[in-house]
């Protein structure tokens, strides 16, 4: 299977901000006088705020998601990536594997958090969600992504966290891969990502070497 580009997710692929934004939803909750469990959190607030504010009509989503952005800021700082993260981009890097990256997340937060790590360089091409004129499971930034840089769809594959990247990678027409490291488990349910056809499913960053 030949492979000569890689488009990345970030969050919960390369960035652990996944744990920030759980950290964040819960001090928000606090700051209303409110308790959680975490698969809570997970399942009624960070994917799908419009049933979330259904399931709890007495929360006020907009300060509970602004508090949760909020700690996410103020936390970039000690952002750390998945392991091997930054050795695997070098090395894809040094083999000629074209790399780029879309995201949903906003520019500012994002720079912030790769600045910190020096990988946005690893990057020919990088589109955030607040650039974006449709978001996933939309495959419409990655095909923008490939015009960009030339990468052709039979030769690129898409790795993110979630289904929505598979589902968009899938419709673009592009390889897909899974990445399901153990740390992720109370986000995402592998069970269901194994059901969505990927390519491939990895739990370490640098299995991506072995595909290229």
């Amino acid at each position: 299977m030949n492979i000569n580009g890689i488009i990345f997710d970030w969050d919960g692929t390369l960035g652990k901000t996944l744990h920030m934004w759980l950290k964040g939803y819960h001090r928000g909750a606090k700051n209303q006088g409110l308790s959680f469990d975490d698969a809570q959190i997970v399942a009624d607030f960070f994917y799908e705020h419009d049933k979330g504010q259904t399931k709890y009509p007495h929360i006020d989503f907009t300060r509970l998601v602004n508090d949760a952005y909020g700690h996410l800021q103020e936390q970039l700082p000690n952002l750390e990536l998945y392991e091997t993260a930054t050795q695997t981009l070098e090395k894809l890097n040094e083999t000629g594997t074209k790399m780029a990256l879309v995201t949903s997340s906003p520019r500012n937060l994002l720079f912030q958090g790769m600045g910190r790590h020096d990988v946005e360089k690893y990057f020919s091409s990088i589109i955030t969600g607040d650039e974006s004129k449709a978001h996933k499971p939309h495959p419409a930034p990655f095909l923008e992504t490939l015009e960009k840089t030339g990468m052709s769809a039979e030769e690129t594959l898409i790795i993110g966290d979630a289904k929505t990247d598979i589902f968009a990678g899938k419709a673009a027409g592009m390889k897909t891969c899974v990445f399901a490291p153990a740390e992720n488990a109370l986000f995402h349910s592998f069970e269901d990502l194994a059901k969505t056809g990927a390519d491939f499913t990895i739990e370490k960053l640098f299995e991506l070497v072995e595909l290229v």
